[in-house]
């Protein structure tokens, strides 16, 4: 469907957020901030990005608190 994981607004206020992987499957969502840091580690999972640095990522945290 895509070429590479996508973040798309939820609803019209733009304070929630999905990520899509690249077959339009949902990755997860939250804030902005929290769907770019998801896209981060997908990125650092993929194996086309295995020989490059990571980033560093600080400080993560759940999107949904159980």
């Amino acid at each position: 469907m895509y070429t590479m994981p996508m973040i798309f607004p939820l609803d019209g206020t733009g304070r929630v957020y999905v990520l899509q992987d690249k077959d339009g499957q949902v990755v997860g969502s939250g804030s902005r901030e929290v769907c770019e840091r998801l896209l981060r580690l997908i990125g650092r999972l993929s194996p086309a990005t295995e020989n490059t640095p990571a980033l560093p990522a600080g400080n993560i945290r759940a999107a949904i608190t159980i």
